[in-house]
């Protein structure tokens, strides 16, 4: 699996570099600042269609990050549960001898 998973990336990179290689070229990018003035900055395109998968990419890290931690705390606590609940089980078990003695039989 982590094969497949080092291909898929270098061949991801092979993307994103020929990409850079195709949008060298600088794009006027607009936009409003604090104080609801417009203003525009040049970049280059690869630096502007970048921006927006790195934070993509980071706002899904976030939310699989959170959801493993939740997942995570689930699981101990579940563990918790079932700890306790084989210690009740071996408290009320009663001892193997008893389970042994014929019926009928003194246990004393």
């Amino acid at each position: 699996m982590s094969v497949i998973k080092f291909i898929i990336s270098i061949l991801f990179l092979i993307f994103i570099a020929a990409f850079a290689v195709v949008n060298r070229h600088s794009v006027e990018v607009f936009y409003y600042d604090l104080h609801l003035a417009k203003q525009m900055i040049e970049a280059p395109m690869i630096i502007v269609g970048l921006i927006p998968f790195v934070l993509g990419f980071l706002l899904a890290w976030t939310f699989t990050l959170a959801s493993q931690v939740k997942s995570k705390a689930a699981i101990r606590r579940r563990n918790r549960a079932i700890a306790s609940l084989e210690q009740e089980l071996a408290r009320l078990k009663p001892p193997a001898d008893i389970l042994k003695a014929p019926v009928g039989v003194d246990r004393s």
